[in-house]
């Protein structure tokens, strides 16, 4: 049997985990996209273990992943599961493999995380090793967190891939937060993966849609399923998944993500209504029968899988060309997994389609390749100010999501008059945009921070008042100049910058704008205080 050979990257990213535990991290929080092979690098790092090891899943699914993965590594393991899970299993390894390496008294485990919960695990103290796929699941006091706890060998290592290290509920992963992690490594991100061809480019489109959430996300972040049923009841969505998949992507091997089971099996009645053949996947999906349609899928003898909180995580079937996302969350994690499932590469694929129901890309402020800051820390809730996120538009004209520091569409060319005229926030920071009126009344209020310091004096003479205030006066009055001078230095800096990576004047002062929430004129009115706290920010 041939081992899988780590791509480049990959190897570098196993090695960043082992020089983190060698350094003394004990457990070692792994960032890899999805798509990026996270589930081979878990294979290789168990097949070089000596010693008992635990690799626990959250879904029966991801278990035969995983063990397949095992067993490709030439990794004798044991299941933890359901007797007929278990036959499944060791089923597709002598499928794919031609023998089976599924052995109850291997050192190597994997169960899921529900079983591994009510496991009396005989050799608990003798793990070693364990990782807990998706391990952005795994905080304090939850039940990730209570299998890991029984693992109390004093050399024992754990392993935490994911490619999301954020939590819609907020709590950090950290030891020093919420979760149990001491290190972070990462792999490259996304946008490389694409760029050198191992993952597929992709193209959105954002229909037009009236699926709204009025209520608010819940403890965990996110919308219960009683809220996203209520929200899909009061709208057209269950045909407009289907129209809009027939015009952008008939005959296209796609995914649905619905809101809930009542939802997802009327749009798979709409579905095969249109001629579209499409079947229903969901967490209580019998594993035959869930067998039985991913492998119809992948032979092209259905089109479209509606699918319910499944095939998110740690779901690999490259097959998938086209992904409608028919189901609004506030969890980044769970909007970059479903995005992800659309980008493993296949032959004469093409561009991935992301046809965007719920606004998700709006909400989540970009793609998922967009950079972006991972940290173990908790999510600072309480901060304030502008976000360093640029916020995204959909064209009307072609309705592909744009940032918008473009006026115009950068795909189509499209361009939307502004609703109002009458102020900075309304034309986003765009002064050639603005009411001739506006713009003539920013420029005076710079005129007077600019003004002269025997000028203000003679302003200020004229008024009256005593020479003590009108001293006193024209002192702030230098010390506001000084301060603008540092700030106007700091912006001077940062627009050569911004010029030398090709963007215009219009995208310099809308990006401005949203990074620091005031346009570019306003900033040269500031007072002593503001002004100095503005250029720190910008040399920050």
């Amino acid at each position: 049997m041939t081992i899988p050979i780590l791509r480049p990257f990959q190897a570098d990213l196993r090695g960043d985990v082992h020089a983190a535990w060698n350094g003394g991290a004990q457990n070692v929080l792994m960032r890899l996209d999805t798509g990026g092979g996270k589930t081979i690098i878990i294979g290789d790092i168990n097949r070089e273990h000596r010693g008992h090891s635990r690799v626990i899943a959250h879904r029966q699914e991801l278990v035969g992943q995983l063990s397949l993965t095992l067993a490709k590594n030439g990794v004798r393991h044991n299941l933890i599961a359901a007797e007929p899970t278990r036959r499944a299993i060791a089923r597709s390894h002598i499928d794919e493999l031609g023998h089976c390496l599924y052995d109850p008294g291997a050192a190597c485990a994997v169960l899921s995380v529900d079983t591994a919960v009510k496991y009396d695990d005989p050799f608990a103290a003798m793990v070693t090793l364990w990782t807990v796929d998706e391990g952005h699941h795994l905080v304090e006091d939850n039940k990730w967190h209570r299998v890991i706890s029984r693992y109390t060998h004093p050399a024992c290592k754990g392993l935490l891939p994911t490619a999301t290290p954020k939590r819609a509920d907020g709590k950090g992963l950290g030891r020093h937060a919420d979760g149990v992690a001491d290190m972070m490594v990462q792999g490259p991100p996304m946008r490389w993966l694409i760029d050198n061809g191992y993952l597929t480019d992709y193209r959105i489109i954002c229909p037009p849609s009236d699926l709204e959430l009025l209520a608010q996300v819940g403890a965990s972040g996110d919308w219960s399923s009683k809220q996203l049923r209520e929200a899909a009841k009061r709208s057209h969505i269950v045909g407009d998944v289907v129209a809009q998949y027939v015009r952008w992507a008939s005959g296209k091997l796609g995914i649905t993500f619905s809101t809930d089971v009542e939802t997802a099996t009327e749009q798979t009645a709409a579905y095969r209504l249109a001629g579209v053949r499409a079947e229903t996947l969901t967490g209580k999906t019998d594993d035959y029968v869930r067998r039985m349609i991913l492998r119809k899928f992948a032979n092209r003898e259905i089109d479209q899988i509606v699918a319910v909180d499944i095939v998110s995580e740690g779901f690999d079937l490259p097959a998938i060309e086209v992904a409608s996302m028919a189901r609004p969350t506030a969890s980044l994690a769970l909007y970059m997994q479903q995005f992800g499932r659309t980008l493993r590469p296949l032959d004469g694929k093409g561009k991935a389609l992301i046809i965007d129901h719920a606004a998700n890309v709006i909400r989540h402020q970009g793609p998922p390749d967009k950079p972006r800051l991972w940290t173990l820390d908790r999510a600072d809730k309480t901060r304030s100010g502008p976000s360093d996120a640029i916020p995204y538009k959909i064209c009307t004209g072609c309705y592909e999501p744009y940032e918008r520091i473009y006026r115009e569409c950068p795909h189509c060319g499209h361009y939307d008059e502004p609703q109002s005229r009458a102020s900075p926030k309304a034309v986003d920071g765009d002064m050639a945009e603005l009411d001739p009126e506006v713009l003539a009344a920013l420029r005076s209020d710079v005129d007077q921070v600019d003004m002269s310091r025997a000028d203000r004096m003679a302003e200020l003479m004229a008024k009256g008042g005593t020479h003590q205030m009108i001293v006193g006066n024209v002192n702030r009055h230098d010390e506001r100049q000084g301060a603008q001078a540092e700030l106007r230095a700091a912006m001077a800096g940062l627009g050569g910058r911004w010029r030398a990576a090709g963007m215009t004047d219009v995208e310099m002062q809308r990006r401005f704008f949203f990074l620091y929430g005031l346009d570019v004129m306003t900033a040269q009115t500031l007072g002593t205080r503001d002004a100095r706290e503005l250029a720190g920010k910008i040399n920050g």
